[in-house]
């Protein structure tokens, strides 16, 4: 491996041979885990343009209501299991709440909810929960979507160079 193969365009860890590239726009972009191919593949723009050293963290800090307390050494295995993910910051239980901060360049809420899930937690069921988590689903993918957003014509005013 040389150059630009070397590193993970998505969080700058070194990539993993193993993990599948992708090719995008003619340029074939590398990855150290499946994560971050995923993340990769949802926002292929926001990824390709600056490599990960140059962009900055977006902090997010959420609190996930499980559908029962988890006893200590679940929340404990829980804990690990999830900063094991890549742009978890801080993994936090307390009763039946599970307080996550991360970086959501790198992970978003439904990626840590899918981990949940595959680990044998449920989440809080009920209409308020899932309607509050499906709020900041869409939330996370519209700021996602705004970033890789070429900027436009500002303040009703036609962009420069076009006639009126």
């Amino acid at each position: 491996m040389n150059g630009d193969r070397d590193i993970c365009h998505v969080c700058g860890m070194p990539a993993n041979p193993v993990v599948e590239s992708v090719e995008y726009h003619k340029m074939f972009f590398h990855f150290c885990s499946e994560q971050c191919r995923e993340t990769f593949l949802e926002n292929p723009g926001l990824y390709a343009s600056k490599p990960a050293a140059e962009r900055k963290e977006i902090l997010k800090r959420r609190t996930l209501h499980l559908a029962e307390p988890p006893d200590e050494e679940v929340a404990t295995l829980l804990t690990s299991y999830l900063k094991e993910l890549m742009g978890v910051k801080e993994v936090e239980v307390e009763g039946d709440r599970l307080h996550v901060s991360y970086d959501l360049l790198q992970v978003t809420e439904a990626q840590i909810e899918e981990a949940l899930t595959e680990a044998g937690l449920q989440l809080d069921d009920s209409w308020r929960e899932r309607l509050r988590r499906a709020w900041v689903h869409d939330t996370e993918e519209i700021e996602l979507k705004n970033l890789t957003a070429k900027p436009g014509a500002c303040c009703n005013k036609p962009p420069p160079g076009s006639s009126k």
